[in-house]
């Protein structure tokens, strides 16, 4: 049996919190956010496991992505790329029919002379990131009214607050642009958007990080956690009061404390920060990593787990009890960091 690291991808689990997100809007069409690879989880599959269930929409971030996902899919599904094209990229955009997100002058500039695809707008509503500044409208309407976008979009900076009064300024601002548009279809919400109301839905949703089991969903909706990692234990060992633990010796045992060393560290995505911090579980039960995360080991406390601690059992880091959010706040981190930094040393199962 392989002691590589594992992460199990459960796409039923992914389908499941598609369909959650798809009913807290009805009417609204519920896109799906596969870029960086569905966050670490392997965009073709989880694309292929989302169009079989009714999603006809996608959000890439380059163009390379969208070409592997509409391989993957066929000419059905729209496939929009978020950050835009270069310009020697316009025909395979055209080619592929791959719709183009334009969000800065140079976009616009570049599109204006290409092969006419498909193209969205993207506006900055107050992240300043990308998007094209409202205060372009009033002189640039007309222009961008001809290039006939198939979606007005922004971007929500403070979603995941949902009392913060950015939320509600932001849909103030997007109002005004999607009132220019009146017959384009319109998009504001990422994942934590989508929990902030029906006023924030629109025509279109964009779920990232939710369908892959992360966000902290409101009472009421169920994300199931989407990905289970875990790691081989390599030995069992007692470790004595007094002696430290780990690079730095950064803990020191107060008591003699049953220890086991399991195979995963920072090089395959486990955070560094997520020394004397994380909680493993083995079999369910309780494991506090102890000391620093090193490149490919770390140890954890099986005080509360002895009779399950043999070499070759499976630790699990990210699951159903090691719940995605909560190991990426003790890591001081987000649960996106950690999908997306899980390194290609882990093994992908698809369950």
């Amino acid at each position: 049996m392989k002691q590589l690291p594992r992460a199990t991808i459960h796409l039923t689990s992914i389908v499941s919190n598609w369909q959650a997100l798809d009913g807290l809007h009805p009417g609204a069409t519920t896109a799906a956010v596969v870029k960086a690879d569905a966050y670490g989880l392997g965009a073709v599959p989880v694309s292929r496991a989302l169009l079989r269930a009714g999603c006809s929409t996608f959000f890439v971030a380059y163009l390379e992505e969208a070409l592997a996902v509409r391989k993957a899919l066929g000419l059905g599904p729209r496939i929009f790329v978020l950050n835009g094209p270069a310009r020697a990229e316009m025909s395979a955009y055209v080619a592929a029919g791959i719709t183009a997100v334009l969000s800065s002058p140079d976009h616009l500039k570049s599109w204006a002379s290409a092969p006419k695809g498909t193209c969205a707008l993207h506006f900055d509503t107050g992240m300043n990131r990308l998007g094209l500044k409202t205060t372009t409208l009033a002189t640039t309407l007309a222009a961008l009214q001809r290039l006939h976008p198939v979606l007005v979009m922004s971007h929500l900076a403070c979603a995941d607050e949902t009392g913060n009064p950015m939320n509600s300024a932001q849909r103030k601002a997007f109002d005004d642009i999607t009132s220019a548009f009146a017959d384009t279809p319109a998009s504001l919400s990422n994942s934590a958007g989508c929990y902030l109301g029906k006023a924030f839905g629109y025509d279109l949703t964009r779920p990232g990080i939710a369908l892959y089991g992360g966000s902290r969903p409101p009472k009421g909706v169920r994300i199931k956690p989407a990905v289970t990692l875990d790691a081989a234990i390599l030995s069992v060992f007692e470790g004595k009061a007094g002696e430290t633990v780990g690079y730095g010796a950064t803990q020191t045992l107060q008591q003699d404390t049953p220890l086991a060393t399991v195979g995963i560290g920072y090089a395959d995505g486990l955070p560094r920060t997520g020394g004397n911090n994380l909680i493993a579980y083995l079999d369910g039960l309780q494991c506090p990593v102890v000391g620093r995360v090193s490149m490919d080991l770390v140890t954890i406390d099986v005080s509360g787990a002895q009779a399950k601690a043999k070499t070759g059992a499976r630790v699990e880091f990210i699951g159903e009890h090691a719940k995605l959010e909560d190991q990426a706040a003790r890591a001081g981190t987000l649960g996106y960091e950690i999908l997306t930094g899980l390194n290609n040393r882990v093994e992908r199962v698809y369950a």
